[in-house]
């Protein structure tokens, strides 16, 4: 499975009837990463009349409005980030009041916008899921090991030779490595070789 996080820091920026929404993305493995970079632009922009925030860590997700209607900013934002494919990820939106009141549905757009905007300013990083498993291996089954370097291009092995065999480590990368991996082991090893 392919995941996506920001390149880098993204920042776009929307203005709707004299209103300015500010839209920082950036990469988030942590809610201790959300909440330091959330504190900054709170003393950034300290006449921002609204800070409202998505961000998606793992399985983990949070949204907030910081005064706006209820599901007019938090959750827009975050089902751009959604709409996107993107993990590990978090956006801030600064909201310059400009005097005219735009509706629940203008609000909603226009925080989506602020988003959609900082994302394609970030740019998506592709990041490749990696599999580990623990491996005992035969010595009259070693050719086995040589093959699946051929056929596995992000195969890594780490461990030691035994009495028995090799024992140790092998990581590649989820999709179509582990997918040769498992058949390889399958049909070749007759049920002889460990895989923990």
């Amino acid at each position: 499975m392919t995941i996506y996080i920001p390149a880098k820091q993204g920042y776009g920026e929307y203005e709707d009837r004299g209103s300015r929404f500010l839209a920082w993305v950036f990469h988030c493995p942590s809610e201790e990463v959300f909440t330091q970079r959330l504190y900054e632009l709170q003393g950034e922009h300290p006449k921002g009349r609204h800070h409202c925030w998505a961000y998606k860590t793992g399985d983990v997700y949070r949204f907030n409005d910081d005064g706006e209607p209820t599901g007019t900013a938090g959750r827009p934002m975050l089902q751009v980030l959604d709409g996107n494919d993107i993990s590990d990820v978090a956006v801030i939106c600064v909201r310059y009041w400009g005097g005219t009141k735009l509706g629940t549905g203008g609000l909603a757009r226009a925080y989506s916008a602020a988003t959609r905007l900082a994302v394609e300013d970030a740019g998506l990083l592709e990041v490749l899921q990696r599999m580990e498993f623990d491996v005992e291996l035969p010595f009259d089954l070693m050719g086995l090991r040589s093959e699946l370097e051929a056929k596995c291009t992000s195969i890594q092995f780490s461990g030691k030779f035994t009495a028995r065999g090799w024992r140790g480590c092998i990581s590649l990368d989820a999709g179509t490595d582990a997918n040769v991996f498992h058949e390889l082991i399958t049909h070749r090893g007759g049920g002889r070789i460990i895989v923990r």
